[in-house]
């Protein structure tokens, strides 16, 4: 239920941005969209649904929480995120920090705008075609 109602308030950003946002490349962190597309397919079937997509994001912000206070910095991110952005909007509480919560629900957004012929799957050629270059 809680993802469905992420979903459905990911598909209105969507409609509302219609693209992924204008972002740079983080040089510091290593990226084959390929692989990370393959090591997220869990089940191997050549997609990556919403659970499996969760999941590594989970992974991702886990890791990436370097001191396990359950937030990153702006540092931490740094140093696990790809594509780096203007975090402002996602920290929702404006207290410098993104909690788990404001990380799932931003990365869902992509996961959407990524997912081209909405059929609520991400196929290797959808993340390589998002992901291969650095974004405008």
């Amino acid at each position: 239920m809680h993802r469905t109602i992420c979903l459905l308030v990911a598909g209105c950003l969507v409609l509302a941005c219609g693209s992924l946002p204008r972002v740079r490349r983080n040089a510091n962190v290593s990226h084959d969209p390929a692989k990370a597309h393959a090591q997220t397919d869990s089940n191997g079937d050549g997609y990556v649904d919403v659970e499996e997509f969760h999941h590594r994001i989970t992974e991702i912000f886990f890791h990436g929480d370097r001191d396990k206070d359950g937030t990153m910095t702006m540092t931490e991110i740094d140093q696990v995120v790809v594509f780096q952005e203007d975090w402002t909007d996602v920290d929702s509480n404006a207290d410098g920090k993104i909690s788990l919560h404001e990380f799932v629900r931003d990365r869902m957004v992509d996961f959407l705008i990524v997912d081209a012929n909405e059929d609520g799957l991400l196929s290797k050629e959808e993340v390589v075609e998002a992901f291969g270059e650095e974004r405008p």
